[in-house]
């Protein structure tokens, strides 16, 4: 399956420029959680990263991840537990 940048733009259910407001973000500690790892192991949330882009379940999340490795960007994927949603970091949409 092709998933275009249309197609990631209609998964997503809010995006922002994520690095240009990281200390906002950094007040919030304890919001994210990276499902990559175990519960035991929980590292710090990346704030490098450009962007982040919110979608609503975890189906939309394999989606997304399947885009961005398809043009070998990076991305962190987190849970949000304000709002019961998924947040994906990354480079992708970013315009220097």
């Amino acid at each position: 399956m092709k998933i275009t940048a249309t197609d990631f733009e209609n998964l997503t259910v809010n995006s922002m420029n994520w690095k240009e407001h990281a200390t906002d973000w950094q007040l919030q500690e304890g919001r994210f959680e990276d499902i990559d790892y175990s519960e035991a192991f929980q590292p710090e949330v990346n704030y490098e990263f450009a962007r982040a882009y919110w979608v609503q379940d975890y189906a939309s999340v394999m989606f997304v991840k399947a885009f961005l490795q398809s043009f070998d960007f990076t991305y962190r994927v987190y849970y949000d537990n304000a709002d019961d949603t998924y947040m994906i970091t990354t480079n992708y949409g970013w315009v220097l």
